[in-house]
């Protein structure tokens, strides 16, 4: 497992899907079925973004049965994924591109 590093939380909160799968596993601990229920994703696609999220530290998996239990590797996780969501609901976004402005 790789050192989590900033990069590496960044470029995994980069993606929607990485970061929708990080939030649902901020409130619990879930299998992989789970998700895929939860979020109606293919399972395939699922199973590739939680290796992703493995292999950059930001999770971990244990097995429980015929299932594998995902959860976030660090609780100080928990805390990046509710600032992340904080500033996302109160940052407005103003685009100042010549196209935006023109339309205005």
């Amino acid at each position: 497992m790789e050192k989590i590093t900033d990069l590496n939380i960044y470029k995994m909160l980069s993606d929607e899907l990485r970061l929708k799968i990080l939030k649902m596993l901020s409130v619990k601990n879930m299998a992989v079925g789970e998700i895929v229920e939860k979020t109606g994703i293919d399972q395939p696609l699922i199973s590739h973004k939680l290796k992703e999220l493995r292999e950059n530290g930001l999770t971990v998996s244990y097995r429980s049965g015929k299932n594998i239990i995902y959860s976030l590797a660090s609780d100080s996780l928990k805390e990046v994924i509710s600032v992340v969501e904080a500033a996302g609901s109160k940052i407005d976004y103003v685009c100042n591109c010549v196209e935006c402005k023109e339309n205005d």
